[in-house]
C-alpha cells in the first residue's frame, strides 16, 4: 500500500524511524493509517510506547493496520516525481509481540497539564547527568536507570518517558507546548512532534485498539 505524504513529513518519519535502530536494529513499528492519516507507534527500549501522527496528501484508499520492521519501513520512504511516499508491503510484516498488540485509547484522559519544553528538558538532562555520574561507581547499573528513570517528573509522569520523547527526537528545548496525562492504565506525555504513554502496572484497562487523536 502507498500512503502519500509531504516532503516535510517524509523526512521526520525517517528520523523518527531512525532513532528507533539506533536504540535497536530489530525495532518494530506498527502502522495505523485512516481517517486522513497514518500513525507510527513504535516500543523503544525504555519501557514506553511512542506514537507520530502525520497527515496523509491522499487519504481516499488509507486503510491499514500492520506490523513491520522499522528498518524495512525506513526503506519503503520513497521520492517519485517529486512527491513522497512510504510504501507498505503487506508481505513483509511481523509479529508485533504483546508490547505493541494493545494500543492507548482515545479517551477517558483526564485534563492535560499544560508545561512547556524548555522547562522539561532540563529534568531530563539532569537525570542523565547523574546516571553518568552515579554509574562510575555502580554494580548493579540496570537496577540504576530502573530508579532514576522510574523517578515521578512533569505532571507525575515517570521520568522515562521524558526521556524517551527527548531521544525520539519529540522534545527540544524551545518554547513548544506540552502536556501530562492520565486516565486508567496509562499515563500520557504529549508535545507538538508525538506523544510518549506508559503503561500503569496493575491497572484494569479495557484495551482501545484505534487510533490516538
Amino acid at each position: 500500500m502507498r500512503l502519500s505524504i509531504g516532503e516535510h513529513e517524509a523526512r521526520l518519519l525517517r528520523a523518527h524511524l531512525e532513532r528507533l535502530q539506533k536504540l535497536n536494529s530489530r525495532s518494530v513499528v506498527r502502522i495505523v493509517a485512516g481517517d486522513g492519516s497514518v500513525g507510527i507507534y513504535a516500543t523503544p527500549p525504555l519501557g514506553v510506547m511512542t506514537y507520530v501522527q502525520l497527515p496523509l496528501v491522499d487519504a481516499s484508499r488509507a486503510d491499514l493496520d500492520v506490523t513491520v520492521l522499522a528498518a524495512d519501513a525506513a526503506a519503503t520512504i520513497i521520492c517519485a516525481d517529486g512527491q513522497y511516499a512510504l510504501v507498505v508491503d503487506l508481505r513483509h510484516s511481523v509479529p508485533g509481540g504483546a508490547e505493541i498488540a494493545v494500543l492507548p485509547p482515545n479517551d477517558g484522559w483526564q485534563l492535560p497539564i499544560p508545561g512547556v519544553a524548555s522547562d522539561v528538558v532540563p529534568m531530563v538532562d539532569a537525570a542523565v547527568a547523574d546516571f553518568k555520574t552515579r554509574a562510575q561507581t555502580a554494580v548493579d547499573t540496570d537496577g540504576l536507570a530502573a530508579e532514576i528513570w522510574d523517578e515521578p517528573s512533569f505532571g507525575g509522569l515517570p521520568l522515562r518517558a521524558l526521556h524517551a520523547a527527548r531521544l525520539m527526537g519529540l522534545l527540544s528545548p524551545d518554547s513548544s507546548r506540552v502536556a501530562a496525562s492520565t486516565r486508567t492504565g496509562w499515563k500520557k506525555f504529549t508535545t507538538v512532534k508525538g506523544q510518549v504513554f506508559v503503561r500503569v502496572p496493575g491497572a484494569l484497562d479495557r484495551p482501545a485498539l484505534s487510533v490516538v487523536r
